[in-house]
């Protein structure tokens, strides 16, 4: 079915967002307040990345775009603009809102308001935390239920990754002063920038079966530079209601990068190194005492691609959306977190000789 989709904002998330719909054979229109972004994304932006510009997308300013005609919003826009947004769009009543990771900055003073939008309206709600519903996360959910490595003991996740790739593929940003991603009020820093680490914690403690989290403990680095505040490194212990203990690592300093899972069990392990193998994902896991690997080809628009097809999942209903690992409420859960992590963040205790 060919599905109309709006995408709000034409930076790097949008152009990947319209092209991976444009593969579904969707129309799209993207619209952005700035013209110089929305004539970058024609003639530099899409055509680098994908080899050519395609004529089918449709470019409109804000001021002038089209209303209450689309099946599909995308908001791919800084997460301090996600909730107003957001808002607006459920009034044009599409069949799915999408709204780029994370949901929002911490303490949100209209998420409240919109979670009450969300309730009285029709639309299906998704957060774009994209690596969750990929192949290979997918095959670890498969092992898990198989219970090859017995009952879990720990789960540790790490998103380690220096963002010089994000000013790479931002071009027009200096560094992070000149965005969101320099400031933690507006969602940006490690803990807000790497957030899937966060939540595929969250997923795969879903996955194993060991309750939801109810504690965390935290350290942040916070950086104050020529104006910005920002954690450069976010560590979070978390534990579940049922005294299961775990933690997930994020930073913006780390290169070469490291994305990484490891899942251990009475009886083996599942490790996952997100762009560990040439071209693509690996995981390595333990089965009956032997140590078997497994490659995800990919590449980074493929991520994407992964997630328009997700999308359509829900809208044809093979996936309930309550149960999407891209649920409203995953989203809302890792923002919990964060509000959690920074309101008691750095409580050392001293350690007595």
């Amino acid at each position: 079915m060919q599905r109309r989709v709006k995408i709000i904002g034409a930076g790097s998330i949008g152009n990947h967002l319209a092209q991976a719909s444009r593969r579904m054979g969707w129309s799209v229109t993207v619209v952005d307040t700035n013209p110089a972004a929305l004539e970058r994304m024609r003639t530099d932006i899409y055509p680098t990345r994908y080899g050519k510009w395609d004529s089918e997308i449709e470019l409109i300013e804000v001021k002038n775009q089209p209303r209450g005609k689309f099946d599909i919003i995308m908001i791919g826009t800084p997460p301090s603009s996600h909730i107003p947004l957001a808002i607006e769009a459920l009034k044009e009543k599409p069949l799915l809102l999408q709204i780029e990771k994370p949901l929002c900055p911490p303490y949100e003073p209209k998420l409240a308001a919109f979670l009450k939008a969300v309730k009285k309206s029709r639309t299906k709600v998704v957060i774009g935390y994209d690596h969750a519903i990929s192949k290979a996360a997918g095959r670890i959910s498969e092992l898990l239920k198989k219970k090859i490595i017995g009952e879990p003991v720990t789960l540790d996740v790490e998103f380690r990754e220096h963002w010089q790739g994000i000013f790479k593929a931002h071009p027009w940003l200096s560094g992070p002063k000149d965005s969101y991603l320099g400031y933690w009020k507006k969602g940006g820093g490690a803990s807000g920038e790497h957030s899937h680490a966060l939540h595929l914690w969250q997923y795969f403690a879903q996955a194993m079966g060991i309750g939801e989290w109810k504690h965390v403990s935290s350290v942040l680095k916070v950086e104050k530079k020529g104006g910005t505040e920002y954690d450069s490194i976010a560590s979070f212990l978390l534990e579940t209601g049922t005294g299961f203990v775990g933690r997930a690592i994020q930073d913006v300093v780390t290169r070469p990068t490291r994305k990484y899972v490891r899942i251990q069990g009475a009886l083996g392990y599942i490790e996952w190194l997100l762009g560990g193998a040439p071209g693509g994902d690996l995981i390595r896991y333990e089965s009956n005492g032997e140590t078997k690997e497994e490659v995800f080809e990919k590449k980074r628009p493929d991520d994407f691609y992964q997630e328009v097809l997700h999308m359509e999942d829900i809208l044809s209903g093979k996936i309930k959306e309550k149960n999407s690992p891209l649920s409203l409420a995953s989203g809302v859960s890792v923002m919990r977190v964060l509000e959690a992590a920074w309101k008691g963040r750095n409580r050392f205790q001293k350690i007595s000789r």
